[in-house]
């Protein structure tokens, strides 16, 4: 196999930059053919998964492999690059997409059971014969058209609150501290949050409408956040989405959320509300943050359609 690595030097409060000497070291003493791109920027990775496949085109590798090192948010990229690409390229052969988590969160490597050590991570993805087709989701803004698509969740409001505010964050990128800049973003939201209205349409079904909604999140997986089990029965493996909806919860019902999250049992909550479809449409009136794979979409109003869609991983 051939494998053509995308690296996020930056990942984990640049936790990346200290691992890939390792990871090059490991590679060269396997003899392993490999080659190296490094992003430079946000959104560095789309560009560079296009331009690696624009260069399988010309010189064919029947056995090449893209690898994703990074964390969620490298992936994602690193996903969309692929995606815009065959969406070009409709009949060419899709060339697998594998990850190797050095970044933080790495919420898509627990739900594929992806070792989070990378010397495990690396040799299952090594060892890997064959590729996997995995469910994705794909979302469409009804306003402008654009579109794109997500390996983890799309989040609308508290999570979405917490991601921005942790960006901004000067504690963001350090290697030690990095994660108290998500823990004090979580406090400073839970102090400030306002809840929003927002409208579920599912097809083949009435219009829902929450008047004080807290938490929107469409999903792949279970995980969301670093490691919270919002959705214990999504699958990766399963075409379907999970949507969960929690109502502006008070104190008492926010630590019962807490609570019952841990013990898998939060869904039977009255003030949590759990769907899934293939498809489905979600509107906001009031402009609130969102977030893709833990990357920030901004604070907006919402008009967008979510279905699911697919791509070949090379998962062990």
């Amino acid at each position: 196999m051939e494998y053509f690595i995308i690296v996020n030097k930056c990942a984990g409060g640049n936790k990346a930059r200290l691992l890939w000497p390792k990871i090059e070291t490991k590679l060269n003493h396997d003899k392993v053919a490999f080659h190296p791109y490094f992003t430079k920027y946000d959104g560095h990775a789309v560009k560079l998964t296009m331009q690696i496949l624009h260069q399988l085109n010309d010189t064919p590798h029947s056995d090449a492999i893209i690898i994703a090192a990074g964390g969620d948010g490298t992936l994602h990229e690193t996903l969309l690059g692929c995606k815009r690409y065959y969406a070009d390229n409709i009949n060419q052969h899709k060339v697998p997409l594998a990850f190797l988590p050095i970044g933080s969160g790495n919420d898509f490597a627990r739900a594929l059971k992806i070792p989070l050590h990378w010397q495990e991570a690396l040799k299952d993805i090594l060892a890997c014969r064959s590729a996997s087709i995995l469910n994705l989701g794909h979302y469409t803004n009804l306003v402008n058209k654009t579109d794109g698509y997500f390996t983890n969740n799309y989040g609308i409001g508290f999570d979405a609150t917490v991601v921005h505010d942790a960006n901004k964050s000067p504690l963001k990128n350090n290697r030690y501290f990095g994660k108290f800049s998500y823990w004090l973003a979580v406090v400073k939201a839970l102090r400030t949050f306002q809840g929003f209205k927002v409208q579920i349409r599912i097809p083949g079904s009435t219009e829902k409408t929450f008047n004080n909604a807290f938490l929107v999140t469409t999903t792949n997986l279970p995980y969301f956040g670093g490691g919270i089990k919002i959705a214990p029965d999504a699958s990766a493996y399963e075409n379907q989405l999970d949507l969960i909806i929690v109502e502006n919860p008070s104190i008492i019902q926010l630590i019962l959320f807490v609570s019952m999250i841990f013990l898998k049992r939060h869904l039977s909550l009255r003030f949590i509300h759990h769907y899934v479809q293939k498809q489905l449409f979600i509107t906001t009136n009031d402009a609130r943050y969102g977030q893709i794979d833990g990357e920030e979409l901004g604070e907006h109003t919402y008009q967008i359609k979510l279905e699911t869609a697919s791509y070949p991983f090379w998962v062990h």
